[in-house]
Protein backbone atom coordinates (compact mmCIF):
# COMPACT_ATOMS: atom_id res chain seq x y z
CA UNK A 1 0.00 0.00 0.00
CA UNK A 2 1.24 3.32 -0.54
CA UNK A 3 2.47 5.84 2.06
CA UNK A 4 1.48 9.64 2.30
CA UNK A 5 2.21 11.27 -0.85
CA UNK A 6 2.20 14.66 -1.58
CA UNK A 7 3.15 15.12 -6.14
CA UNK A 8 4.07 19.17 -6.52
CA UNK A 9 4.94 17.78 -9.70
CA UNK A 10 6.07 18.77 -13.10
CA UNK A 11 5.33 18.42 -17.86
CA UNK A 12 8.43 19.06 -19.89
CA UNK A 13 8.59 22.00 -21.48
CA UNK A 14 8.10 20.94 -25.21
CA UNK A 15 7.43 23.34 -28.67
CA UNK A 16 7.31 22.26 -32.08
CA UNK A 17 7.54 24.27 -35.70
CA UNK A 18 4.23 25.03 -37.29
CA UNK A 19 3.17 23.79 -40.01
CA UNK A 20 0.41 24.45 -42.67
CA UNK A 21 -0.39 28.01 -41.17
CA UNK A 22 -1.22 26.44 -37.77
CA UNK A 23 0.53 28.15 -35.09
CA UNK A 24 3.41 26.63 -32.77
CA UNK A 25 1.94 25.06 -29.47
CA UNK A 26 3.63 27.41 -26.54
CA UNK A 27 5.91 26.01 -23.70
CA UNK A 28 4.17 23.70 -21.41
CA UNK A 29 2.57 25.08 -18.79
CA UNK A 30 3.69 24.97 -15.22
CA UNK A 31 2.07 24.75 -11.77
CA UNK A 32 2.79 27.06 -8.69
CA UNK A 33 3.00 25.61 -5.04
CA UNK A 34 2.91 28.04 -2.46
CA UNK A 35 4.14 26.62 1.03
CA UNK A 36 2.82 28.04 3.86
CA UNK A 37 4.62 26.55 6.97
CA UNK A 38 2.58 28.09 9.75
CA UNK A 39 0.57 25.95 12.29
CA UNK A 40 -1.30 26.29 15.54
CA UNK A 41 -0.04 23.27 17.03
CA UNK A 42 2.16 20.12 15.97
CA UNK A 43 0.49 17.03 14.39
CA UNK A 44 2.51 14.40 15.72
CA UNK A 45 2.71 12.42 12.08
CA UNK A 46 3.79 15.94 9.93
CA UNK A 47 7.20 15.56 8.68
CA UNK A 48 6.45 18.62 6.03
CA UNK A 49 8.43 21.83 7.40
CA UNK A 50 6.41 23.83 9.83
CA UNK A 51 6.21 26.28 12.33
CA UNK A 52 4.39 26.47 15.51
CA UNK A 53 3.06 29.82 16.48
CA UNK A 54 5.65 32.71 14.84
CA UNK A 55 2.43 35.16 13.95
CA UNK A 56 5.02 37.60 14.39
CA UNK A 57 6.45 36.66 10.95
CA UNK A 58 3.68 35.87 9.08
CA UNK A 59 3.51 39.64 7.19
CA UNK A 60 7.15 39.00 6.38
CA UNK A 61 6.67 35.41 5.16
CA UNK A 62 3.71 36.81 2.84
CA UNK A 63 5.94 39.59 1.83
CA UNK A 64 8.61 37.27 0.83
CA UNK A 65 6.50 34.91 -1.00
CA UNK A 66 5.45 37.78 -2.96
CA UNK A 67 9.12 39.09 -3.47
CA UNK A 68 10.15 35.80 -4.70
CA UNK A 69 7.10 35.19 -7.26
CA UNK A 70 8.42 38.25 -8.76
CA UNK A 71 11.92 37.35 -9.24
CA UNK A 72 11.00 33.98 -10.46
CA UNK A 73 9.26 35.77 -13.66
CA UNK A 74 12.73 36.99 -14.87
CA UNK A 75 13.97 32.91 -14.54
CA UNK A 76 14.34 31.82 -18.51
CA UNK A 77 12.62 28.20 -17.10
CA UNK A 78 9.43 29.84 -16.57
CA UNK A 79 9.30 33.13 -18.58
CA UNK A 80 6.85 32.90 -21.11
CA UNK A 81 5.14 29.85 -19.32
CA UNK A 82 1.61 29.59 -18.14
CA UNK A 83 0.52 28.77 -14.78
CA UNK A 84 -2.04 26.09 -14.93
CA UNK A 85 -2.52 25.43 -11.46
CA UNK A 86 -2.13 26.89 -8.27
CA UNK A 87 -1.46 25.43 -4.69
CA UNK A 88 -1.66 26.28 -1.71
CA UNK A 89 0.08 23.85 1.00
CA UNK A 90 1.60 23.65 4.32
CA UNK A 91 1.62 24.08 6.87
CA UNK A 92 -1.74 25.63 7.33
CA UNK A 93 -2.46 27.84 4.31
CA UNK A 94 -6.15 28.67 6.23
CA UNK A 95 -4.37 30.38 8.60
CA UNK A 96 -3.67 33.37 5.49
CA UNK A 97 -6.23 36.46 5.86
CA UNK A 98 -8.33 36.30 2.26
CA UNK A 99 -6.69 39.38 1.82
CA UNK A 100 -3.27 37.96 1.75
CA UNK A 101 -4.26 34.99 -0.36
CA UNK A 102 -5.55 37.61 -2.71
CA UNK A 103 -2.35 39.32 -2.72
CA UNK A 104 -0.10 36.22 -3.50
CA UNK A 105 -2.50 35.72 -6.71
CA UNK A 106 -2.23 39.02 -7.47
CA UNK A 107 1.41 38.97 -8.02
CA UNK A 108 1.52 35.73 -9.72
CA UNK A 109 -0.86 37.12 -12.52
CA UNK A 110 1.73 39.97 -12.58
CA UNK A 111 4.75 37.66 -13.54
CA UNK A 112 2.79 35.37 -15.25
CA UNK A 113 -0.11 34.74 -17.44
CA UNK A 114 -2.71 32.21 -16.00
CA UNK A 115 -4.56 29.56 -17.96
CA UNK A 116 -8.30 30.31 -18.41
CA UNK A 117 -10.02 28.29 -15.90
CA UNK A 118 -6.70 27.51 -13.75
CA UNK A 119 -7.56 25.60 -10.90
CA UNK A 120 -6.72 27.62 -7.91
CA UNK A 121 -6.41 25.23 -4.21
CA UNK A 122 -6.30 25.61 -0.94
CA UNK A 123 -5.57 23.24 2.24
CA UNK A 124 -7.37 23.82 5.07
CA UNK A 125 -7.52 23.27 8.98
CA UNK A 126 -11.98 22.95 9.85
CA UNK A 127 -11.85 24.54 12.68
CA UNK A 128 -12.43 28.03 12.69
CA UNK A 129 -13.70 28.15 9.05
CA UNK A 130 -16.55 30.17 8.57
CA UNK A 131 -18.95 31.25 5.51
CA UNK A 132 -17.78 34.78 5.52
CA UNK A 133 -13.98 34.00 5.57
CA UNK A 134 -14.42 30.98 2.50
CA UNK A 135 -16.60 33.35 0.81
CA UNK A 136 -13.32 35.75 0.74
CA UNK A 137 -11.56 32.99 -0.34
CA UNK A 138 -13.44 32.84 -3.52
CA UNK A 139 -13.52 36.11 -3.88
CA UNK A 140 -9.62 35.88 -3.92
CA UNK A 141 -9.95 33.50 -6.55
CA UNK A 142 -9.60 30.29 -4.71
CA UNK A 143 -12.24 27.71 -6.68
CA UNK A 144 -10.90 24.38 -4.97
CA UNK A 145 -11.13 23.86 -0.86
CA UNK A 146 -9.43 20.66 0.71
CA UNK A 147 -10.93 20.23 4.13
CA UNK A 148 -8.43 18.38 6.18
CA UNK A 149 -10.81 16.33 7.96
CA UNK A 150 -8.00 13.48 8.58
CA UNK A 151 -10.99 11.72 10.30
CA UNK A 152 -14.66 11.82 11.54
CA UNK A 153 -14.27 9.85 14.65
CA UNK A 154 -12.79 12.20 17.77
CA UNK A 155 -11.30 9.74 18.86
CA UNK A 156 -9.06 8.97 16.25
CA UNK A 157 -8.60 13.26 15.83
CA UNK A 158 -7.44 13.45 19.36
CA UNK A 159 -4.90 10.58 18.42
CA UNK A 160 -3.69 11.97 15.46
CA UNK A 161 -3.03 15.44 17.43
CA UNK A 162 -5.38 17.32 15.49
CA UNK A 163 -7.06 20.52 16.67
CA UNK A 164 -10.29 19.93 14.79
CA UNK A 165 -13.30 17.71 16.07
CA UNK A 166 -15.97 15.91 13.90
CA UNK A 167 -18.17 18.73 14.70
CA UNK A 168 -15.72 20.84 12.63
CA UNK A 169 -15.57 19.23 9.88
CA UNK A 170 -18.80 19.06 8.93
CA UNK A 171 -19.78 22.44 10.22
CA UNK A 172 -16.36 23.71 7.69
CA UNK A 173 -18.10 21.37 5.05
CA UNK A 174 -21.40 23.17 5.29
CA UNK A 175 -20.27 26.40 5.34
CA UNK A 176 -17.77 26.24 2.28
CA UNK A 177 -20.71 24.93 -0.04
CA UNK A 178 -22.12 28.05 1.72
CA UNK A 179 -19.37 30.12 0.00
CA UNK A 180 -19.84 29.06 -2.96
CA UNK A 181 -17.56 26.19 -3.10
CA UNK A 182 -18.50 23.15 -5.33
CA UNK A 183 -14.88 21.63 -5.95
CA UNK A 184 -15.07 20.34 -2.38
CA UNK A 185 -11.92 18.13 -1.31
CA UNK A 186 -11.64 15.84 1.94
CA UNK A 187 -8.13 14.26 3.54
CA UNK A 188 -8.89 11.41 5.53
CA UNK A 189 -6.32 9.11 7.21
CA UNK A 190 -6.26 5.43 8.08
CA UNK A 191 -4.89 2.72 9.98
CA UNK A 192 -4.56 4.62 13.01
CA UNK A 193 -4.02 3.66 16.34
CA UNK A 194 -7.16 1.82 17.53
CA UNK A 195 -8.84 2.09 14.43
CA UNK A 196 -11.26 -0.69 13.41
CA UNK A 197 -11.92 -2.08 9.54
CA UNK A 198 -15.64 -1.12 10.63
CA UNK A 199 -14.84 2.27 12.28
CA UNK A 200 -13.18 3.18 8.82
CA UNK A 201 -16.51 1.77 6.79
CA UNK A 202 -18.07 4.56 9.28
CA UNK A 203 -16.12 7.12 7.99
CA UNK A 204 -16.22 6.63 4.13
CA UNK A 205 -20.12 5.97 4.37
CA UNK A 206 -20.80 9.29 5.85
CA UNK A 207 -18.57 10.97 3.72
CA UNK A 208 -19.74 9.42 0.52
CA UNK A 209 -22.95 10.13 1.58
CA UNK A 210 -22.27 14.22 1.44
CA UNK A 211 -21.48 13.55 -2.19
CA UNK A 212 -17.43 15.15 -2.40
CA UNK A 213 -15.62 16.50 -5.29
CA UNK A 214 -12.59 14.56 -4.31
CA UNK A 215 -11.24 12.38 -1.62
CA UNK A 216 -7.96 11.47 -0.42
CA UNK A 217 -7.05 8.55 1.92
CA UNK A 218 -3.80 8.08 3.01
CA UNK A 219 -2.36 5.21 5.35
CA UNK A 220 -0.76 6.41 8.06
CA UNK A 221 2.98 6.11 7.77
CA UNK A 222 5.48 7.14 10.08
CA UNK A 223 8.17 9.40 9.20
CA UNK A 224 11.28 10.00 10.71
CA UNK A 225 11.89 13.02 12.73
CA UNK A 226 7.99 13.05 13.67
CA UNK A 227 6.80 11.84 17.13
CA UNK A 228 4.64 9.20 16.13
CA UNK A 229 8.07 7.67 15.30
CA UNK A 230 9.77 7.70 18.66
CA UNK A 231 6.27 6.58 20.62
CA UNK A 232 6.62 3.49 18.27
CA UNK A 233 10.10 2.74 18.92
CA UNK A 234 9.54 3.15 22.65
CA UNK A 235 6.50 1.13 22.29
CA UNK A 236 3.98 3.45 23.01
CA UNK A 237 2.00 3.21 19.75
CA UNK A 238 0.85 0.06 17.85
CA UNK A 239 -0.87 0.26 14.48
CA UNK A 240 -3.93 -1.73 12.78
CA UNK A 241 -1.83 -4.68 11.83
CA UNK A 242 -1.38 -5.13 7.81
CA UNK A 243 -4.06 -7.50 7.33
CA UNK A 244 -6.82 -4.85 8.85
CA UNK A 245 -4.82 -1.96 6.72
CA UNK A 246 -5.44 -4.08 3.70
CA UNK A 247 -8.66 -4.50 4.11
CA UNK A 248 -9.07 -0.71 4.57
CA UNK A 249 -7.54 0.16 2.14
CA UNK A 250 -9.60 -2.49 -0.01
CA UNK A 251 -12.93 -0.46 1.76
CA UNK A 252 -12.15 2.39 0.29
CA UNK A 253 -12.42 1.60 -3.37
CA UNK A 254 -15.19 -0.75 -2.05
CA UNK A 255 -17.68 2.32 -0.83
CA UNK A 256 -16.70 5.40 -2.66
CA UNK A 257 -16.78 4.23 -6.00
CA UNK A 258 -20.90 3.17 -5.91
CA UNK A 259 -21.04 6.96 -5.01
CA UNK A 260 -19.20 8.38 -8.20
CA UNK A 261 -16.17 9.21 -6.77
CA UNK A 262 -13.74 6.64 -8.25
CA UNK A 263 -9.95 5.76 -7.47
CA UNK A 264 -7.69 7.66 -10.03
CA UNK A 265 -4.57 7.56 -8.33
CA UNK A 266 -2.78 5.11 -5.56
CA UNK A 267 -4.51 7.18 -2.38
CA UNK A 268 -7.13 9.97 -4.63
CA UNK A 269 -10.39 9.55 -5.58
CA UNK A 270 -12.50 11.63 -7.88
CA UNK A 271 -15.40 12.54 -9.57
CA UNK A 272 -15.28 12.85 -13.07
CA UNK A 273 -14.06 16.05 -14.01
CA UNK A 274 -12.79 16.76 -10.51
CA UNK A 275 -9.06 14.96 -9.97
CA UNK A 276 -7.08 17.32 -8.74
CA UNK A 277 -5.08 18.93 -11.50
CA UNK A 278 -2.03 20.41 -9.95
CA UNK A 279 -1.11 16.58 -8.49
CA UNK A 280 -1.98 14.87 -11.95
CA UNK A 281 0.35 16.81 -13.61
CA UNK A 282 3.02 16.40 -11.65
CA UNK A 283 1.89 12.12 -11.36
CA UNK A 284 2.80 12.74 -15.10
CA UNK A 285 5.97 14.84 -14.32
CA UNK A 286 4.99 18.27 -15.26
CA UNK A 287 7.41 21.29 -14.06
CA UNK A 288 6.64 23.03 -10.98
CA UNK A 289 7.80 25.91 -9.38
CA UNK A 290 7.55 26.13 -5.54
CA UNK A 291 7.69 29.36 -3.37
CA UNK A 292 7.75 29.62 0.65
CA UNK A 293 10.25 28.24 2.34
CA UNK A 294 10.82 24.56 2.21
CA UNK A 295 9.25 24.69 -1.09
CA UNK A 296 10.61 22.21 -3.95
CA UNK A 297 10.76 22.83 -7.56
CA UNK A 298 11.37 20.96 -10.70
CA UNK A 299 11.96 21.77 -14.48
CA UNK A 300 12.75 18.32 -16.38
CA UNK A 301 15.49 16.52 -15.13
CA UNK A 302 16.56 19.69 -12.53
CA UNK A 303 15.33 19.81 -8.75
CA UNK A 304 15.69 22.46 -6.17
CA UNK A 305 14.58 23.20 -2.29
CA UNK A 306 14.19 26.96 -0.87
CA UNK A 307 15.98 26.50 2.81
CA UNK A 308 13.65 24.86 5.12
CA UNK A 309 14.58 27.85 7.70
CA UNK A 310 11.76 30.67 7.67
CA UNK A 311 13.87 32.75 9.29
CA UNK A 312 16.75 32.59 6.73
CA UNK A 313 14.10 32.27 4.04
CA UNK A 314 12.85 35.85 5.01
CA UNK A 315 16.51 37.09 5.00
CA UNK A 316 17.35 35.49 1.82
CA UNK A 317 14.62 36.72 -0.17
CA UNK A 318 14.77 40.13 1.27
CA UNK A 319 18.38 40.93 0.44
CA UNK A 320 17.74 39.97 -2.99
CA UNK A 321 19.13 36.65 -2.45
CA UNK A 322 18.05 33.13 -4.06
CA UNK A 323 16.51 31.23 -1.39
CA UNK A 324 17.17 27.95 -3.31
CA UNK A 325 19.68 25.82 -2.41
CA UNK A 326 22.30 23.72 -5.18
CA UNK A 327 19.90 22.19 -7.35
CA UNK A 328 20.55 18.54 -8.15
CA UNK A 329 20.62 17.45 -11.80
CA UNK A 330 19.22 13.72 -12.32
CA UNK A 331 20.57 11.37 -14.29
CA UNK A 332 18.79 9.59 -17.26
CA UNK A 333 18.28 6.36 -15.46
CA UNK A 334 16.97 7.87 -12.21
CA UNK A 335 14.99 10.73 -14.00
CA UNK A 336 13.31 7.45 -15.77
CA UNK A 337 13.00 6.03 -12.50
CA UNK A 338 11.26 8.99 -11.21
CA UNK A 339 8.89 9.49 -13.59
CA UNK A 340 8.22 5.93 -13.96
CA UNK A 341 7.09 6.00 -10.06
CA UNK A 342 5.01 8.70 -10.75
CA UNK A 343 3.05 7.60 -13.62
CA UNK A 344 2.30 4.54 -11.98
CA UNK A 345 0.77 6.20 -9.27
CA UNK A 346 -2.25 7.15 -11.27
CA UNK A 347 -4.63 4.17 -12.08
CA UNK A 348 -4.28 4.92 -16.27
CA UNK A 349 -0.36 4.18 -15.87
CA UNK A 350 2.36 5.31 -18.20
CA UNK A 351 3.79 4.47 -21.53
CA UNK A 352 6.76 3.05 -19.86
CA UNK A 353 7.90 2.66 -23.62
CA UNK A 354 8.29 5.71 -24.84
CA UNK A 355 9.74 6.95 -21.15
CA UNK A 356 12.82 4.52 -21.52
CA UNK A 357 13.42 5.01 -25.14
CA UNK A 358 16.19 6.96 -24.45
CA UNK A 359 17.61 4.91 -21.43
CA UNK A 360 20.24 2.96 -22.46
CA UNK A 361 22.82 0.46 -20.66
CA UNK A 362 22.75 -1.26 -17.53
CA UNK A 363 20.01 1.02 -15.66
CA UNK A 364 17.58 0.98 -18.77
CA UNK A 365 17.93 -2.76 -18.39
CA UNK A 366 17.45 -2.61 -14.25
CA UNK A 367 14.26 -0.60 -14.95
CA UNK A 368 13.13 -3.00 -17.89
CA UNK A 369 13.95 -5.89 -15.47
CA UNK A 370 11.72 -4.57 -12.71
CA UNK A 371 8.85 -3.90 -14.85
CA UNK A 372 8.68 -7.12 -16.82
CA UNK A 373 8.78 -9.06 -12.92
CA UNK A 374 6.08 -6.81 -12.13
CA UNK A 375 4.34 -7.87 -15.26
CA UNK A 376 5.07 -11.92 -14.57
CA UNK A 377 3.88 -11.74 -10.83
CA UNK A 378 0.78 -10.33 -11.67
CA UNK A 379 1.41 -6.40 -10.06
CA UNK A 380 1.09 -4.71 -13.38
CA UNK A 381 -0.15 -5.45 -16.71
CA UNK A 382 0.14 -3.49 -20.22
CA UNK A 383 -2.92 -2.88 -22.27
CA UNK A 384 -3.01 -0.19 -25.01
CA UNK A 385 0.90 0.35 -24.97
CA UNK A 386 0.39 1.82 -21.16
CA UNK A 387 1.54 -0.16 -18.02
CA UNK A 388 -0.55 0.19 -14.89
CA UNK A 389 -1.43 -1.64 -11.92
CA UNK A 390 -3.54 -4.01 -11.20
CA UNK A 391 -6.01 -4.23 -8.64
CA UNK A 392 -3.76 -6.65 -6.36
CA UNK A 393 -0.17 -4.56 -7.31
CA UNK A 394 -1.79 -1.32 -5.86
CA UNK A 395 -1.26 -3.28 -2.56
CA UNK A 396 2.27 -3.89 -3.05
CA UNK A 397 3.28 -0.65 -4.74
CA UNK A 398 5.55 0.56 -2.06
CA UNK A 399 7.10 -2.45 -2.79
CA UNK A 400 7.93 -2.26 -6.62
CA UNK A 401 8.34 1.94 -6.10
CA UNK A 402 11.11 0.97 -4.12
CA UNK A 403 12.54 -1.45 -6.15
CA UNK A 404 13.11 1.45 -9.42
CA UNK A 405 14.13 4.05 -7.53
CA UNK A 406 17.01 2.21 -5.61
CA UNK A 407 20.13 2.44 -7.95
CA UNK A 408 22.37 -1.40 -6.93
CA UNK A 409 24.49 -1.35 -4.28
Amino acid sequence: MSAHEDADGAARASSSPSGGGASAPGPAPFGLYIHFPFCKSRCPYCAFYFVVGREEKRAAAVDAVVREIGARAGDARFAGRRIASVYFGGGTPSLLPPGDVARILDAARAAFTFEVGAEISLESNPAGLDTAGLRALVAAGVNRLTLGWQSLDDIHLKTLGRGNRRADNLAAWEAAAEAGFVNRAVDLIFGVPGQTLEGWERTLEETARLGPAHVSAYELTLEEGTKFVSMHRAGALTLPDEDARVAMFEATDALLAPCGVRRYEVSNFARPGFECRHNVSGWRSGDLLGVGASAASHVANTRWTNVADLDDYIRRVGAGEDAALPADILGETTWAAEDLYLGLRLIDGIDAEARLARVEGPGGARLRGALTRAVAGGLLQSEGGRVKFTRRGLLFADTLFEELLTPPA
